[in-house]
């Protein structure tokens, strides 16, 4: 699941990229141009989000997860939140305040990185489990 999350993010952060390079925001409020590129980042959002939650909630239910992961979800989690609220915020402010773009594009490389650190951590805590249970 991490994995997907990881996906979703990354392509999401391309679509932001796209927003933020060719100011489509600007040019869809002042021209109706590039609309559809704002659109798809804005409604692009469902699932990197879904995915996100997915691994939070499934990491509150797993008893026997690494402490490392349980950390690794719920900072995506937090991540996730303030992703939000600054994408929220800096459309709502038409991408007016540089620094609260700047901190969108930040936070989202976080839970991108996150998401990247929460996969390879889960990948290496199975192999693990599996050797294990291969020597029994």
């Amino acid at each position: 699941m991490g994995l997907t999350a990881a996906i979703f993010v990354y392509a999401q952060s391309l679509l932001g990229a796209l927003v933020g390079s060719r100011w489509a925001l600007h040019q869809c409020f002042g021209g109706s141009q590039l609309c559809d590129v704002m659109y798809t980042h804005i409604f692009g959002l469902v699932p990197p989000t879904v995915a996100t939650l997915a691994v939070v909630l499934i990491s509150w239910r797993t008893p026997a997860l690494h402490p490392a992961l349980r950390r690794l979800a719920n900072m995506s989690g937090v991540l996730l939140v303030l992703q939000l609220v600054l994408g929220v915020a800096t459309f709502r402010l038409h991408l007016q305040v540089e620094p609260l773009t700047v901190s969108h594009q930040a936070v989202g490389a976080a839970l991108l990185g996150s998401l990247v650190a929460f996969t390879v951590l889960a990948l290496r805590d199975w192999a693990e489990n599996r050797e294990i249970e291969a020597k029994i």
